[in-house]
Parts: structure tokens; sequence; C-alpha cells
């Protein structure tokens, strides 16, 4: 682990883990994780100043378009931003957007997605699918689309990849998942033997925002927790983590599955890598090197 790595662990650790005792009150804890992370937008990087955005909205869905200057058409990464259903959208991945364009020479589509508790499941995966059908209708997808998501942004584009494969859509070339949160039940090893390790999530936080999130479903409907749907017939699958997060578990028993049904399927675990330290991808070199490793992936992918 590098030394600007462990920095900013311990940075994320003092903003997000430590001000939650075990003591801390159920609303105490329901408040904590979207009000830190507002107050971290503000160290967020800024997306070069020509970093091309353009607003998109359509019917049932909105979206900003984030690629750097002169990347023609023909490559679409479909994202699908983290936050927990509870926080976030294109604004605060803007930087992050242009950073997959340049990679992967690509036109990034940043989905605006309906929070929670405004909007319950499925209707987040309603809308990224009309948003899919808008892309697939206006051709922009020449040489292949994927999509790709972090933490509850990576259980949206494997929850749309399913719906996308079930309902007989254009096929997606490729899926990248970074630090997925797939399991809304918490029932994976890793929420108890991760938690000292963990530096953002606390296992009842991501609790309370998946009751935010499912509404009336149950939490182990597929369509709440992807971990348990049929993940047959997908395309191929980059899953990216961090050895110590409270979300491995959702990583490793995904790639079981996929391995058992012999898909094409790849677990990088990082070691003692932060959640989603790709975003860090400024500062942390760890960051930069992820996002080289997705670009390769779809590299493999791409129809030309």
């Amino acid at each position: 682990m590098s030394i600007r790595a462990w920095l900013v662990r311990r940075t994320i650790r003092k903003v997000f883990r430590d001000p939650l005792g075990p003591n801390a009150t159920e609303t105490q804890v329901a408040e904590h994780f979207p009000k830190a992370l507002k107050a971290g937008e503000s160290r967020m990087p800024k997306a070069p100043q020509d970093t091309v955005v353009e607003s998109v909205e359509g019917d049932g869905f909105k979206g900003d378009w984030v690629y750097a200057p002169n990347t023609p058409k023909g490559r679409v990464i479909f994202y699908c931003h983290g936050g927990g259903y509870v926080w976030g959208g294109p604004k605060q991945y803007r930087e992050f957007g242009w950073r997959l364009s340049v990679a992967n020479k690509a036109r990034v589509f940043l989905i605006d997605y309906t929070l929670a508790p405004e909007k319950v499941c499925p209707t987040q995966t309603e809308e990224a699918l009309k948003a899919y059908d808008y892309l697939c209708a206006h051709d922009y997808a020449t040489e292949g689309l994927v999509i790709a998501g972090d933490s509850a942004g990576g259980h949206l584009a494997l929850a749309t990849a399913h719906q996308i494969r079930d309902m007989g859509k254009p096929a997606l070339q490729a899926i990248s998942l970074i630090s997925p949160w797939l399991d809304l039940t918490g029932s994976g090893d890793s929420v108890k033997t991760n938690n000292s390790s963990e530096v953002m999530l606390d296992p009842r936080g991501i609790a309370i925002a998946g009751e935010m999130f499912r509404g009336d479903m149950a939490v182990d409907d597929p369509r709440v927790s992807p971990l348990f749907a049929d993940q047959s017939n997908l395309p191929p699958i980059l899953i990216q983590v961090g050895s110590g997060e409270i979300l491995l578990s959702d990583s490793t028993r995904l790639q079981e599955k996929l391995k058992s049904l012999g898909a094409k399927s790849d677990l990088r675990v990082w070691k003692n890598m932060h959640h989603v330290w790709p975003m860090s991808a400024s500062v942390v070199p760890e960051g930069r090197k992820a996002i080289t490793e997705m670009a390769e992936h779809f590299a493999k992918y791409w129809k030309s």
C-alpha cells in the first residue's frame, strides 16, 4: 500500500467511521453517512476545464455525458454512481468520468437516477433501462456499450445487466464492478470479519440505507439483492474490491457463482484498499492502476 493510500484511508476513517461509536442511535447512524459524503464533496477533485459535459433528459431518465475533448462516438461506458442509493449524482462523478473517458477512449454516460427514499426499488433499474434504450436507439455505441458502477452503482449496474439479458435488449459488451453492494441482507461473512478493517462503511448504516431503498420489497428479492439473481449468460465481468472491505463477500460470492456457471469473470482483490478507491485516483496511485485495469478489461471486448 502506498503512503498516499494510507493517508487517504486514515482521513476516510476519521470522517466516516470514527464519529460513530458502538452506542450510536439508529437516527445518528442513518443521518451520518449522507452527511459525511456531503462533507467530502468539497475535497473531490474537479474535472479539467475542457471536459465535455452534456446533460440529457429523456422519457423517464436523465444523466450527463462526460468525456475528454475530441473523444469520438463509438465506445460508450454506461456508468452508475455509488452512494448507498441515498446520495450522489453525475456532478460528483465528473472527474472520475473524465478519467474513464481518457483511459478507454470512450464517452461516459453518468445516469442520474432518483435517490431513496424519494423513489424505491425497482425505480432506479427502470430508469437505467430507459437510459439504455436511449443509448441504443441513438446508435452512440457503434464500437460497443459496456456498463460499470461502484458500491450501490455496482448493484444498479448488475441489476440492469440482468434485465437487459432477460428482456432481450441489445447485449452489453462487458461489465465492471467496483466494491459492489450486492447483498442487502448483510449475510456475507466479511460484514463481521472486516468490520475493524473497514474505514468507510458501517454495517448499521448500510442496513438502514438498504431499508430505505427496498421499500416494501423483500430484502432477498433478486431485484433488491442481485447477488441472489440468476447470473447465467452475462457479459464478461471484472470485479474489483479491497481486501478489508465489509462488502468483500459480496464480490467473492458473485465470483463463485459466475465461475460455477463457466462465465468469463475476473475477481481482483486489492490488498488494503478502501471502499471504491479508484475514486481517489487523483491522489492514490492504486486508484489510477485500478482504472487502467478496468480499461484493459474493456479493451478485450470493444468491437474495434
